[in-house]
């Protein structure tokens, strides 16, 4: 992708035109005033540079590596979660390992295990490390410097291009200029579900199964079908258990616990001339499956090299490298879903010595699968590179640099698998004290003689960023300018078209008396994913800051430190769509014919007609933030949030009747329109006294979104727009049917429902509300039942102090979460030949009882209504940490540096509604790996 040659020159003429002013404008300016008067404060780093706190005029939280260290988790993402406002981290299960390898410029490949949103669940984030975007898995925490989330447009604007809500900007650990330190550390623990379903056990699980029967049967169970009391009794007392088994598949082939290592050695120094840092660290989990040697396990193994070196006053150059090894291995066919749904009745694991039981149905036998299956071995390769200078031109033009800086990076993923298939034995004729007579293979036992290969999955990534930074200070005077060029590709393997990006950023920030801030910024952005005369787009951006604090009326109020308020508008564009959709495209039809040959032949038709006019979706923010810190000892930030995003892609089908051609027919068009507010406070208080110090950190976020422009039939009587986005639409559920309600349902006398007969209604099945009377319960009923996402984050963190003991705590908690069980959700639908819960017992989290038992699929109980909503909102303590330092004399008398011992904990203790399964994610352990708590011991030693 080249920049249009007219474009490009009007931009980089604009751009040199405003440094040139601006330092016309700084010798003016210094001519008269040659004392600094601005003042010194805390820098903090932002994209491509840094900036002193009391001129930043944006949004920002931050968390430290240290931090993040207290937290015994090996994913970089589960330790964060709670720790920053606005950040939204669940956790799907707890899955080891993560897919990395499929790199689009998103984070959605990596998001299987864990469901991640900034501030609202409408938009996306970016991930940067170290300057340049790359994935979040397989980051070590031990190399983890900062972690910050930028969130105002002024902030995000150097990386044009993309639409986000925030940016996720991680910097790992550099050396500086101190005595040479080596830093060993290691961690030993465990992980143990935090909740792992409960089913019934056989005899009860065969007393609803006849119950469900009946039901389905006008309360009588047919003749040869059903359990009967001999059968239960036998389930119950386990006489004969070849014949009667009763398996507890959880406890049977999961181990209570499996097990956590990690260790690291880092290495940093320096002098003023050459800064290092080196680390080193092996991470591994694994070992929850009970029976095998092939029982889940990785190990990780991280290296990571960062260099800081001046070849004279003016020139600096930084090489950096950080290298990625994972190995897991697993069985070949084992998967929790056979856990959760085979029924504790269906087979003895052993029908006689080292021959696995099943049936002709089921032929998944967990023991064979774990034990026998074979394995796969999945490899991870992950290298990363920086090279980049800085070179000071103090001595042609005062205050500019240029900061060149290159990125390579390579991903690749890869299995190998042996699989055997493993042999299947059914019992068909008992005695009469139930051992068996005949035994019949259901399935031959086949064993692999090689190994085959699976997925070959590669990115290559490479990126360049070429800045040049003008800083200057004129007395009350400051002045800030950048201008950035930055261009990425990657290529992935199987895909036509590279991910391209090229952009252009002119930012500047001036501050007068160091109390008033400006900054603002033009990014012009170019993707290869739209037509020729729409691949360019020029964004801006602008923002202004008040240091109240500052002024004469306040200077010397004793209670006040720091006062200001700040706001920021902006608008970005999304370069980031699919590739190829204004163009058309053609596809083979599934259906074969013949003409006058017995060859097969396929006919091609449209997949997608061309539109050359789609342009970028663009996302209008405004961010208005107050903070203040009182008494030296408190903190508060309070912000308001407002998020528009306008002309996203759709082809808006369902607004053109289906006779004019259908979706294949339509265009991608610019069409939608949402919007997202909230608000975000924080509160933060800290105090020493003696050999004590307190800490407390809180904060909330709380965000609604609006649907503005849907592809949504224009309908007067029905629609969603001024809809959250996350909002689920039902039916109001008002009791259960009687046998008056069906015969009036039939008759018409009374509303029928309109996805099935109502002679197939039951007694006793979920009636619905006629919210408009007309005697039909269809979509014209449905109501905003729930959401689908929580709206409030809420977290808090405490730190106290005592000598060398320090103690720390962090709770995170999700409100306004209004959810649905939905459907798939078999612990708490259990109907046809789906595995009985407890809940059908214990009823729903809600308080409503499961609804009727049936072995057939039950239509009407399982539309989506307010009958399954429940309060999904939850409070977690999620990491504990204590730590004691060795006095320094007892370190030094050992000749060691600091010496540290802990012991920490995740996911303690949960307060929840929901009790039967871990609120966080309802269908883990389920169809996944469960969450775990983790407990663990370190120690750290430095020399």
């Amino acid at each position: 992708m080249i920049f249009h040659k007219y474009k490009i020159k009007t931009v980089l003429v604009v751009a040199l035109c405003m440094v040139a002013f601006l330092q016309s404008v700084g010798q003016q300016l210094a001519e008269k005033v040659d004392t600094l008067s601005v003042g010194d404060s805390k820098t903090i780093s932002i994209l491509h540079g840094e900036r002193s706190y009391e001129r930043f005029v944006g949004n920002v939280n931050s968390v430290t590596g240290e931090e993040l260290e207290n937290y015994p988790a090996l994913d970089v993402r589960e330790a964060l979660a709670g720790k920053l406002p606005g950040l939204f981290i669940l956790q799907n299960n707890g899955n080891i390992g993560v897919d990395v390898t499929v790199f689009d410029g998103d984070d959605d490949d990596e998001e299987d295990n864990f469901n991640m949103f900034v501030r609202g669940n409408v938009g996306d984030y970016i991930v940067m490390i170290d300057g340049f975007e790359r994935p979040f898995a397989n980051l070590n925490l031990d190399q983890i410097a900062e972690i910050k989330v930028l969130k105002d447009p002024v902030s995000k604007s150097m990386f044009g291009g993309r639409m986000s809500n925030g940016i996720i900007m991680i910097t790992t650990k550099r050396g500086k200029v101190a005595k040479n330190e080596f830093r060993a550390k290691i961690q030993r623990g465990m992980k143990m579900p935090t909740q792992l379903p409960e089913y019934l056990n056989a005899p009860d699980f065969a007393r609803y199964y006849n119950q469900a029967l009946a039901n389905d049967n006008g309360g009588a169970i047919p003749d040869g079908l059903g359990y009967s009391e001999e059968a239960i009794a036998a389930y119950a007392d386990q006489s004969k258990p070849l014949q009667y088994p009763d398996v507890d598949f959880y406890d049977e082939f999961l181990n209570n616990s499996m097990d956590v290592t990690r260790f690291s050695a880092e290495y940093t120094g320096g002098t003023e001339k050459t800064r290092y840092y080196f680390h080193t660290g092996i991470q591994n989990e694994g070992g929850f499956e009970k029976y095998g040697d092939n029982a889940t396990n990785l190990n990780m193994y991280h290296l990571r090299g960062n260099l800081d070196a001046n070849f004279n006053e003016d020139i600096k150059v930084i090489a950096d490298f950080s290298g990625y090894l994972g190995e897991k291995r697993r069985p070949k066919s084992f998967n929790m879903s056979t856990l959760s749904s085979r029924y504790p009745n269906a087979y003895p694991i052993f029908v006689a010595p080292d021959s696995v039981g099943g049936t002709s149905t089921y032929k998944d036998n967990p023991y064979g699968a774990q034990a026998q299956s074979g394995f796969i071995e999945e490899t991870y390769v992950q290298m990363q590179t920086n090279l980049g200078f800085v070179f000071n031109l103090d001595n042609a033009v005062k205050g500019l640099q240029v900061k060149p800086s290159f990125s390579f990076d390579i991903y690749h993923q890869q299995n190998l698998n042996k699989g055997n298939t493993v042999g299947i034995y059914e019992i068909t004729e008992f005695d009469e004290n139930g051992n068996p007579l005949t035994i019949v293979e259901r399935q031959k036992e086949k064993l692999a003689t090689s190994q085959t290969l699976g997925d070959d999955e590669y990115v290559r990534r490479w990126g360049l960023n070429v800045l040049t930074s003008w800083n200057r200070v004129f007395g009350e005077h400051a002045v800030d300018a950048d201008l950035l060029f930055n261009m990425s590709q990657a290529k992935e393997a199987r895909r036509l078209d590279d991910y391209k990006r090229e952009n252009i950023t002119v930012r500047s920030n001036y501050a007068y008396k160091g109390k008033y801030n400006v900054e603002g910024s033009l990014n012009y952005s170019g993707s290869m994913s739209y037509a020729k005369d729409n691949r360019f787009k020029l964004f801006p951006a602008l923002g202004a800051g008040w240091l109240i604090s500052k002024e004469d009326f306040l200077i010397d109020n004793s209670a006040i430190d720091f006062l200001r308020v700040n706001a920021a508008w902006g608008i970005m564009g999304d370069g980031n769509i699919p590739n190829r959709l204004w163009i058309e495209s053609w596809g083979q039809n599934v259906d074969n014919y013949r003409i006058n040959s017995s060859n097969l032949a396929t006919t091609a038709h449209f997949t997608r007609i061309a539109n050359a006019d789609i342009d970028w979706p663009t996302l209008r923010e405004i961010d208005v933030n107050l903070e203040a810190r009182l008494w030296k000892k408190l903190g508060v930030k309070v912000t308001y949030f407002d998020y528009l995003t306008k002309q996203t892609l759709s082809k808006g089908n369902n607004l053109i009747p289906g006779i004019l051609g259908g979706t294949n027919y339509l265009p991608q068009q610019n069409f939608g329109e949402n919007s997202l507010k909230g608000t975000e406070a924080e509160l933060s208080y800290a105090v020493q006294k003696g050999d004590w110090t307190f800490e407390v950190l809180t904060h909330m976020t709380l965000s609604k979104s609006e649907k503005i422009k849907i592809n949504e039939l224009a309908d007067p009587n029905y629609s969603t727009v001024g809809d959250a986005v996350d909002d689920i639409r039902g039916y109001n559920a008002v009791g259960f049917y009687t046998q008056q309600d069906i015969d009036d349902a039939i008759s018409g006398a009374g509303a029928a429902p309109s996805y099935m007969d109502p002679a197939d209604l039951r007694v006793g099945n979920i009636k619905y509300e006629d919210i408009n009377s007309d005697k039909v319960i269809d979509k014209y009923d449905k109501v905003v039942i729930g959401n689908s996402s929580p709206r409030l984050m809420y977290g808090a963190n405490f730190k106290v102090g005592y000598k060398g003991f320090d103690l720390y705590a962090s709770f995170l908690g999700y409100g306004k979460y209004q959810r649905l069980i939905t459907e798939d959700n078999s612990y708490f639908h259990a109907y046809q030949d789906r595995k009985y819960s407890n809940a059908v017992v214990d009823g729903l989290p809600n308080g409503n009882a499961h609804p009727l038992l049936t072995t057939g699929t039950p239509t009407n109980d399982t539309q989506t209504s307010s009958y399954w909503i429940a309060n999904g909102s939850f409070l977690k303590l999620k990491n504990v940490s204590l730590s004691y330092t060795l006095p320094q004399s007892v370190s030094d008398a050992i000749r060691l540096g600091e010496v540290k011992l802990y012991v920490y904990g995740s996911n303690l203790f949960t307060v929840s509604k929901i009790k039967e399964l871990d609120p966080e994610s309802l269908n883990a352990g389920l169809t996944d790996y469960p969450l775990f708590s983790t407990y663990a011991m370190g120690l750290s030693i430095s020399f």
